[in-house]
């Protein structure tokens, strides 16, 4: 048994406008196994450099459950951190609260403020980092 992973991208020429709201619109692209989840996250990347947006579908091999693993959208979701005002762009970070597009900016402040409320280096910290980054440095 092992963990699977469903490469999806939209196709819509108009991605970028919907971002990841439109589920019925992805397509299967590829499939991949255990430790190939570094290179499904990739995929789903180049993907959607290539062509707006696409997500990574984790299945459990225990349960079944379905669960977004990775997304990335052509130049970077919108910022959790400066919201849609300031139309700040970055990639998808882990966070304490789950994952989250955070521009470079936020991405640091966040993690200084972490470090400085846990005692540790902000370089050292858990959180905020690109995922597609930890996922290929691990």
């Amino acid at each position: 048994m092992s963990w699977k992973y469903d490469v999806l991208v939209c196709k819509d020429e108009q991605a970028l406008d919907h971002a990841l709201r439109c589920p019925e619109l992805f397509e299967l692209d590829s499939t991949h196994y255990g430790y190939d989840y570094r290179d499904a996250f990739q995929r789903a990347h180049d993907l959607a450099e290539e062509q707006g947006h696409a997500i990574v579908l984790s299945t459990s091999p225990f349960t079944g459950a379905k669960v977004i693993a990775y997304a990335h959208v052509r130049g970077g979701g919108v910022c959790a951190g400066c919201g849609p005002h300031l139309a700040s762009r970055g990639p998808l970070a882990t966070g304490p609260l789950g994952m989250a597009f955070m521009c470079e900016r936020c991405a640091a402040q966040a993690r200084r403020d972490w470090g400085k409320r846990y005692g540790f280096p902000d370089s050292e910290c858990p959180w905020y980092w690109p995922v597609l980054d930890r996922a290929l440095n691990d």
